[in-house]
C-alpha cells in the first residue's frame, strides 16, 4: 500500500449535509447488525459449513444494495474519513486484549467461532466433571497427610478432560494458603514449594481448558469466588464476604500488621535438636501422640511473613486471571445493552458481582480499600510481580466502571465514552494517593508506571503535571503540544540527586515492610528533567490509547496503489512497476523498497492490517463534530513531530527518546537518529 506524508495532506472541512446523510445511512445499516458477537459468528460459520452440492431449502434472497458510502469514497474524501473512523473505533471496541491490557491472549478470544459453537451453545454437550466419589477421595488426601496425592489427582482429572468443580478448586486455593513445612520426623518425599507451585499450575490449566465463558460452568465459578475458607485459622474471616474478599482482607491485614516472633519460634520448634528428640521419645510413648505432634500442619497463621504474602498473591493471581478471561468474553458477547446487562446480577461479569452490590460503577468502600492497598504496596516497594497482580485487578474494576456508562441511542453507541463515573473513579485514586502518608513525587511516578488503564493514566499524569506546574492547557494533543512549547522541564533538577534518593530508600526497606501510618510526609517534591518529559509522554500515550489516535492516523494516511499511481504520474509508475517484476506480494514489496529513492516524497510503503470484519463493531456512533475533533488531534500530532525535528543536540534527542520512538511507530516518515 502507498501512504501520503504530511506535506501532501490538506485540511479539508467536511460537508455537514453529506456527513448527516452518512450518519443516517450508517444508523440504519448498523441497527440490523447489532447482535451478540458469538451468535453472529456462529450463524456465519453454520452457513459456510453447508454442503455445496445440495441446494438450499430456503427461498432465494434479494441481493443487497452496495454501501453508498463505499460507492462515494473516491469522490467524497470526507465520507472516507468518516467511514475509516467508524472502522477504527469499531475494531478497537472488540479488541478486548488491548482494552483490558492483557499479558496474554485467551484461547476463546483467538477462536471466537469455536467458543460460540461449543461454549455458548446450550444445545451442545455439557462439560464433563469429576464424579462425586472421586471428589471425596481427592479431598481426603489433604487431612490424611498426602497433599502431593491431592495435586496428582488434580492433574489426572485434567488428563481425563474433566472439570474439577468448585469444591476441589476452592480446596486447592485453601491448600496454597495454609500448607506449612512438614516436620523432619515425617520424612516426606515432597516439598512445600512444589506443592504450592503444582497446585497453582493445575488450577491455571483448569482455567485454560475450562474457561468461565462456558455457559454450564458459570454457577461453578460463582461458587468458587463466593466460596469460603474452611480451615480453623480462618475462623475470624466473615463467611458472607466470600473467598475473594477474604483474600483481599487478609492481604490488607498483613500489610498493616506484622508478627515476626511467632513465625521464628514456630520454625525453631519444627526443626528441633537431637537432645529434644530424645526427650520427646521418652515423653511420647505411643504412635498417636507422636502423630499429633509431627503431623502435617495447615495453618496460615504459622507461616512466616514472606510466605504469607507469597501465598496470598499466588491465590490472587489465579482469581484475577479467571476474572480477566470472564470479562474479555463478556465484552464480546454484550456489544448492545452493555449498561443494562452490567447492572443485572444474572448477566453481569464476575468482577462486577464481586465488587458491587447493586451500586454498579460507583466508588464504594471496597474500591476505596483497593485504592489504599494499591498505593501502599507501591509506596512500600513490594516485588514488581505482586504489584502487577493488584494493578491487573484495579484495571478490571476501572473497565467495568467505564462500561457502566455505555448507553445506546437509536441503536448507536458513543465510544470511547468517559463520563462522570470514569472521571470520579480516576480522581478518587489520585485523592487516595495525595492523602497517603507516603505521598511524594517518586511514589506518584511509580503509581503511574504500574497503572494499566489508559483513562486512569491520563487523569493521574494530568493531576501530577498540574501539581508541579499550574496551567490551563486542555487535556488533548493540543495541550501536550503547548507543554512542549512551554519547556517547563528546564526548571527541574538533575538526575543524579533523584537516583541517590531512590537507591537509599530501596536499601532501607525489607522485602515486605509493614505499613507505618505515623510516617511524616516529605516536603520535597523534586523531579528530574527526564522524569518530567517522560510524564508528559505518558499522558500523550494514554490519550492516544483512549481515543485510538495512532490507528486513525495510519488509516487516513493509507491510500490504494491505484490512487497513488494516479497522483504520482504514469511515468513514475511505469518505471517502478515494470513488466519484469513478479506479481507476488513479497517480491513486489522488496522491489519497491529497493527503488524507494525513486518514489515521490508523498508516498510510502506500509503494511495493512488484515482483520475479520465480524470483529468490527458496527454500532459506534460517529458524527461531524467527532470527526472534526479527530482532525484537530491529527493536526497537532503533526505539529509535535515538527517540533521534535527541531531537536539537534544529542542530549535533547536522548531526553525525548520515548517521544521519537512512539511517533516513529505512528508515522514512519519521522526518521530521527536517537543513538
Amino acid at each position: 500500500m502507498l501512504r501520503r506524508t504530511r506535506s501532501s495532506t490538506k485540511d479539508q472541512q467536511p460537508c455537514p449535509v453529506k456527513l448527516n446523510k452518512a450518519v443516517k445511512h450508517n444508523s440504519t445499516v448498523a441497527t440490523g447488525r447489532l447482535r451478540n458477537i458469538t451468535n453472529t459468528v456462529r450463524m456465519s460459520t453454520e452457513q459456510e459449513e453447508e454442503p455445496r452440492g445440495k441446494p438450499s431449502s430456503e427461498p432465494p434472497r434479494k441481493k443487497k444494495r452496495p454501501n453508498s458510502i463505499a460507492g462515494q469514497s473516491t469522490s467524497q474524501p470526507e465520507l472516507v474519513a468518516f467511514e475509516k473512523l467508524r472502522v477504527v473505533l469499531g475494531r478497537h471496541y472488540f479488541d478486548v486484549c488491548r482494552r483490558l491490557v492483557l499479558d496474554y491472549v485467551p484461547r476463546c478470544v483467538k477462536q471466537v467461532t469455536e467458543c460460540a459453537q461449543h461454549h455458548a451453545n446450550k444445545r451442545g454437550p455439557r462439560t464433563k466433571r469429576v464424579g462425586l466419589m472421586r471428589q471425596n477421595h481427592t479431598l481426603e488426601q489433604i487431612p490424611e497427610q498426602r497433599p502431593d496425592q491431592f495435586v496428582e489427582f488434580l492433574y489426572q482429572a485434567l488428563m481425563r478432560n474433566e472439570f474439577i468443580d468448585s469444591e476441589l478448586f476452592g480446596a486447592g486455593l485453601q491448600l496454597i494458603l495454609t500448607i506449612n513445612r512438614p516436620s523432619t520426623e515425617l520424612q516426606v518425599d515432597y516439598d512445600v514449594l512444589n506443592i504450592v507451585s503444582g497446585t497453582s499450575d493445575a488450577l491455571l490449566k483448569c482455567l485454560e481448558r475450562f474457561p468461565p465463558c462456558r455457559w454450564d460452568l458459570r454457577a461453578a465459578y460463582q461458587d468458587i469466588v463466593f466460596g469460603h475458607l474452611d480451615a480453623d485459622c480462618f475462623k475470624k474471616c466473615d463467611r458472607k464476604e466470600g473467598l475473594f474478599r477474604n483474600i483481599i482482607h487478609l492481604l490488607e491485614f498483613c500489610i498493616e500488621t506484622g508478627d515476626p516472633e511467632q513465625s521464628s519460634s514456630h520454625s525453631k520448634h519444627r526443626k528441633g535438636t537431637k537432645k529434644a528428640k530424645q526427650e520427646e521419645d521418652i515423653f511420647f510413648s505411643n504412635y498417636n501422640s507422636w502423630m499429633t505432634q509431627n503431623s502435617q500442619i495447615y495453618d496460615f497463621d504459622k507461616l512466616s511473613r514472606a510466605e504469607r504474602f507469597e501465598r496470598l498473591f499466588t491465590s490472587l493471581r489465579i482469581i484475577v486471571k479467571m476474572l480477566e478471561m470472564d470479562l474479555a468474553m463478556w465484552i464480546l458477547r454484550n456489544p448492545t445493552k452493555t449498561r443494562q446487562n452490567l447492572c443485572l446480577s444474572s448477566r453481569c461479569p464476575l468482577v462486577a458481582q464481586l465488587v458491587w452490590d447493586g451500586d454498579y460503577g460507583s466508588v464504594n468502600l471496597f474500591v476505596k480499600k483497593l485504592f489504599q492497598m494499591y498505593i501502599n504496596v507501591i509506596a512500600l516497594q513490594y516485588p514488581e510481580e505482586n504489584i502487577a497482580i493488584l494493578s491487573r485487578l484495579l484495571n478490571l474494576v476501572a473497565v467495568c466502571v467505564n462500561l457502566s456508562e455505555f448507553q445506546h441511542n437509536d441503536g448507536m453507541l458513543q465510544y470511547p465514552c468517559l463520563k462522570t463515573n470514569s472521571e470520579y473513579f480516576a480522581k478518587q485514586l489520585w485523592k487516595t494517593l495525595e492523602t497517603s502518608p507516603y505521598y511524594s513525587v517518586n511514589v506518584c511516578l511509580a503509581t503511574i508506571h504500574h497503572t494499566r488503564t489508559p483513562f486512569v493514566l491520563l487523569s493521574l499524569s494530568e493531576e501530577l503535571i498540574r501539581k508541579l506546574h499550574r496551567h490551563d492547557h486542555p487535556t488533548n494533543i493540543r495541550g501536550f503540544f503547548q507543554h512542549l512549547l512551554s519547556s517547563n522541564w528546564l526548571d527541574c533538577g538533575t538526575e543524579k540527586r533523584a537516583a541517590k534518593t531512590i537507591a537509599g530508600e530501596q536499601s532501607k526497606n525489607p522485602p515486605y515492610p509493614v505499613l507505618n501510618r505515623q510516617k511524616i510526609r516529605t516536603k520535597t517534591s523534586e523531579i528530574t528533567q527526564q522524569e518530567y518529559v517522560d510524564l508528559l509522554f505518558v499522558g500523550l500515550r494514554a490519550y492516544c490509547d483512549v481515543y485510538q489516535i495512532p490507528a486513525y492516523f495510519r488509516a487516513i494516511m493509507v491510500q490504494s496503489p491505484n490512487d497513488a499511481e494516479t497522483a504520482s504520474g504514469e511515468n513514475v509508475a511505469s518505471d517502478l512497476f515494470p513488466t519484469t517484476v513478479p506479481t507476488a506480494p513479497n517480491r513486489l514489496v522488496k522491489h519497491l523498497r529497493k527503488h524507494e529513492s525513486r518514489f515521490p516524497g508523498s508516498t510510502r510503503i506500509v503494511s495493512e492490517d488484515v482483520t475479520d470484519e465480524r470483529m468490527i463493531f458496527q454500532g459506534v456512533a460517529v458524527n461531524g463534530e467527532l470527526l472534526l475533533e479527530y482532525r484537530e488531534d491529527i493536526k497537532y500530532l503533526m505539529l509535535i513531530e515538527q517540533q521534535l525535528k527541531k531537536l539537534k543536540s544529542p542530549e535533547e534527542m536522548r531526553l525525548f527518546r520515548k517521544w521519537i520512538t512512539f511517533l516513529s511507530e505512528v508515522d514512519p516518515s519521522l526518521k530521527m537518529n536517537i543513538n
